[in-house]
């Protein structure tokens, strides 16, 4: 999808590019602090460079460190990753209610 989008010249949402952006880790996510919600009592807003693999429902889409700020090193950080671009997604850290696991089972 990553290389279509490149080679199509399409426009996407800023937040999957990565930027410095003031950020708390909370339950394991890396939540970016963009409002009066954040931070929570004890959280101390950290600025790293992040940026989305996925985006979802505000405040459940965390962030993850990147330095890919084109479409081209989005791509080839694509290639080296290991891990799912719903790993920032709290809904998949529910096993009961996993959308990965859900596509594992072939739900979708």
């Amino acid at each position: 999808i990553w290389q279509y989008i490149h080679l199509e010249n399409i426009e996407i949402v800023p937040l999957y590019f990565a930027a410095p952006r003031p950020t708390v880790i909370r339950d394991g996510l890396l939540l970016m602090v963009d409002d009066d919600r954040f931070p929570l009592n004890g959280e101390e807003p950290v600025t790293r460079s992040v940026r989305f693999r996925t985006l979802g429902c505000y405040p459940l889409t965390g962030a993850v460190e990147s330095t890919a700020d084109t479409l081209p090193q989005i791509i080839q950080e694509m290639l080296l990753t290991t891990t799912s671009e719903r790993q920032g997604r709290a809904i998949d850290h529910d096993q009961a209610a996993s959308m990965e696991k859900k596509k594992q089972e072939g739900y979708f």
